[in-house]
């Protein structure tokens, strides 16, 4: 069987292989067949030594082959780059979900929320800064402590005892009657006047121009708004209206030593901001004084309240 199988010739492979061995002459390979486009110039390039060796190996493949059946390297491999790419899953996309749109909803919400109150606080923290740098509430109040001193127009003095005594005395009964206690006087003489104990007037007057001031009560030696009786120790007091005197405008304030420097402006009564027809002046307009005078004041130490010390005259600018 063995010997069989060693002396078995060249006729027992293919009808190809056996058509070469015939004869003993072995047949030529055939032609290799390019691939390859000639080029415009009619000549065929020289193929590179990667593309050079997969030719030698495509023909090493096509020698099992039959004549003129070759095999397309390029259209298989194509080939079968597309059906990679076919098998390539494509990823789904996300879909958005209602707690999304929710939270991005709330989001908008508190960013809006919070531009407005950044908004809120911007325009409140403006609003404090110029009122603070145009606040006059002080200088007003001082408006108030001198408004029936100033109703006088005194004459300049450098201290309470220098003062005019009916200058000091009428200031004093104004103060009695225009202040919270003037609620309380409740007696009246026959002709309607009201009744206002001497005491409370020396108390206006210290009050007014310190504790060191003597008040000198009189009878005026004209007819007046008052009439003083010394059996009874009191004041017949028939207020009129303040409307025709000047009014105070404090327009500066400054410390010195011991005392608070004022510049007071004397408002008449024609100015535009005290005008009946036109109601309480706007706090926008600002008053024209017609002069101006230098109020110094000091601190009583037992009350702790100011008193007006001395006037001065001051020129106009």
């Amino acid at each position: 069987m063995e010997k069989n199988k060693k002396e078995q010739g060249p006729e027992s492979y293919s009808a190809d292989y056996r058509s070469s061995f015939a004869g003993g002459e072995k047949k030529a390979p055939p032609p290799k067949k390019s691939r390859r486009p000639p080029s415009a110039h009619g000549t065929v390039p020289e193929p590179s030594p990667a593309r050079r060796a997969r030719l030698e190996n495509d023909t090493e493949i096509d020698d099992f082959l039959p004549e003129n059946d070759t095999i397309d390297d390029e259209r298989l491999l194509t080939k079968w780059d597309d059906g990679m790419g076919a098998q390539t899953p494509e990823k789904p996309r996300p879909k958005r979900s209602g707690r999304n749109r929710y939270g991005i909803f709330v989001g908008s919400l508190v960013l809006i929320l919070a531009l407005v109150g950044v908004g809120f606080l911007a325009t409140e923290i403006g609003t404090k800064i110029h009122s603070a740098l145009t606040d006059d509430s002080k200088l007003r109040a001082y408006d108030q402590f001198l408004t029936v001193a100033v109703a006088q127009d005194p004459q300049p003095f450098s201290s309470p005892e220098e003062a005019d005594p009916d200058f000091v005395l009428n200031a004093s009964l104004w103060q009695c009657m225009t202040s919270d206690s003037a609620s309380g006087y409740t007696d009246y003489d026959d002709a309607g006047r009201t009744l206002v104990p001497l005491g409370d007037v020396a108390d206006a007057c210290h009050q007014l121009f310190g504790p060191n001031c003597q008040l000198q009560p009189k009878n005026p030696t004209e007819e007046t708004f008052y009439e003083y009786d010394s059996q009874n120790a009191q004041f017949h007091v028939a207020l009129y209206s303040l409307d025709s005197t000047y009014t105070p405008y404090t327009e500066e304030a400054r410390k010195k030593d011991d005392m608070v420097l004022l510049r007071v402006g004397y408002v008449a009564p024609s100015d535009e901001t005290r005008a009946q027809s036109s109601g309480p002046a706007s706090s926008n307009v600002t008053p024209k004084p017609v002069k101006h005078m230098e109020y110094d004041l000091k601190t009583d130490p037992t009350t702790q309240q100011q008193y007006i010390y001395a006037v001065k005259a001051l020129p106009e600018t």
